[in-house]
């Protein structure tokens, strides 16, 4: 088996842990993560693997193969001991690394969001940092959505599900005052949600009071009499009786235009999410839109045309997508020139433990983490806790780290794995679990209301039933259950004695 040398570990950002007992990667993640490096969960998204002393030849065999470089942890620990030497006898000529504001209102009409100036309509909402953990993964979204805001490319998001990819693009929507539309598509979606259909006319859709009042001489006192008595909106009862009276004849249907149209002539953002659930031949027709001049003609409605030679396509107008990967079931191939058009695609990957432990800290305590990127650190303002009573709670600090690896564990458990193509957790389900931060922020809800509600009872205890309560009973298989509650066991994690 062919090991490469660390001399190039410096440069790499990701790092896929294998071969480790389970009492010893949560070690090696933590001391990874303190010198730097970021943890991936997939050998898809690494730059780097490290093994330990378990036989893991077939990782080894398919990361070579696919180029990417293998260390055994025994000489990284000998290149970080060496790196950490070095960095003490140079830390006086060392600069602190620049310390930027995640967000920063430049005044008037412009605002920066890590280090990019944009254009922006007023001044970013207050709670605008509430319940959002920005850590490394967000950021990082970020910085790519940031891009195709400034730039204006067809900005998409491939990942799995509770990645914040929808999060970051109504985040950064909220942060410049945009108004985002947000279109949920499915099997079922059609032309008419995106680019428009014809609907039938109410009463009045082609009139409205102002135009009315404009011309007030000319129309009959029954008309002049109900407009005297209204200072709002017309009911639809006083419509029909205008349209009587003046002999005004009603269109039968009328153009209703889509989120595409509305965006280009509005300057939305537009956010279609789950876009590889609607059916491909849907999608082709924004192939104009999605290029570098968005174009768009409403052969659909009145031939009304946005771009050259047409309607000026407004310059705040930006399209946005999301995507589970394609073996999530139901989800559409797209075609290579659609996805080509997506000239800003960027792949959101699952948080791991230490993700889930700053979102926890996030949720108690109010404190964001802090974040280095390209060169800069970022954190984002403290914000009032949600849930402030676990603060109280006994040795909270190292309960919290143990529900954090508790959940990427099981998480990793249900994931695919790379070698065999079958996760170790829910090996029979044709549908395989899913632990994301939705389940481990209800597991934290749930054990603050079994405390807020016997406060005299041991919290330890009460956060073992929230876990068997939110974990253990929805696996239907018994040895499921059983390796669950193996994994409890080795993060020091307490659970009900008939879960």
């Amino acid at each position: 088996m062919t090991i490469e040398s660390p001399s190039n570990l410096s440069q790499k950002q990701r790092v896929l842990i294998r071969g480790f007992a389970p009492s010893e990667e949560p070690q090696v993640a933590e001391l990874l993560a303190a010198s730097g490096y970021n943890r991936a969960e997939t050998l898809a998204g690494a730059d780097l693997v490290v093994t330990g002393s378990v036989a893991c030849e077939k990782i080894v065999q398919l990361a070579r193969e696919r180029q990417i470089s293998v260390i055994p942890w025994s000489e990284i620990q000998e290149k970080l001991a060496g790196t950490a030497q070095q960095g003490t006898a140079q830390q006086s000529a060392m600069a602190e690394p620049l310390r930027v504001p995640l967000v920063d209102h430049l005044g008037g009409d412009r605002v920066s969001i890590l280090g990019t100036e944009l254009p922006c309509n007023g001044t970013p909402q207050v709670g605008l940092f509430d319940g959002i953990c920005f850590d490394d993964l967000f950021l990082r979204a970020l910085r790519s959505a940031v891009r195709g805001a400034q730039i204006g490319f067809p900005t998409a998001f491939e990942g799995p599900t509770a990645a914040s990819k929808t999060s970051v693009i109504l985040w950064l929507g909220r942060a410049l005052g945009r108004t985002v539309t947000r279109l949920n598509l499915n099997g079922h979606s059609d032309m008419g949600e995106l680019i428009g259909r014809y609907v039938p006319a109410r009463l009045g859709d082609d009139w409205d009071i102002q135009s009315l009042t404009a011309c007030c001489e000319h129309l009959q006192p029954v008309t002049r009499e109900i407009l005297q008595r209204t200072s709002g909106q017309l009911t639809w009862g006083q419509r029909a009786v205008i349209r009587s009276a003046e002999g005004i004849e009603s269109n039968q249907w009328r153009f209703h235009e889509g989120v595409i149209p509305q965006g280009l002539r509005h300057g939305h953002f537009v956010l279609m999410d789950e876009i590889n659930l609607a059916e491909p031949k849907i999608l082709e027709r924004l192939n104009s839109v999605l290029e570098s001049q968005p174009s768009l003609l409403l052969s659909e409605g009145d031939h009304t045309r946005w771009g050259a030679g047409g309607l000026p396509v407004h310059q705040n107008f930006r399209l946005f997508a999301t995507l589970n990967p394609a073996e999530y079931a139901g989800r559409s191939v797209m075609s290579p020139s659609f996805r080509d058009r997506w000239i800003n695609y960027f792949h959101a990957e699952s948080p791991g433990e230490r993700e889930y432990l700053a979102h926890l800290r996030l949720i108690v305590f109010g404190v964001q983490p802090t974040v280095m990127l390209d060169g800069k650190i970022y954190q984002a303002p403290a914000s009032a806790p949600t849930l402030p009573r676990l603060a109280d709670v006994p040795g909270i600090e190292g309960l919290l780290e143990r529900l954090a690896r508790f959940h990427a564990m099981l998480s990793r458990a249900s994931t695919l794995d790379e070698v065999n193509g079958q996760p170790s957790l829910g090996r029979s389900r044709r549908e395989r679990y899913v632990f994301s931060r939705r389940g481990l922020i209800a597991c934290l809800q749930l054990w603050n209301a079994v405390v807020q509600d016997h406060p005299s009872n041991c919290p330890t205890q009460q956060l073992g039933q929230a876990i068997s309560a939110l974990y253990l009973d929805r696996m239907a298989a018994a040895n499921d259950r059983k390796a669950a509650r193996s994994i409890a066991a080795a993060t020091g994690l307490p659970l009900e004695a008939n879960s």
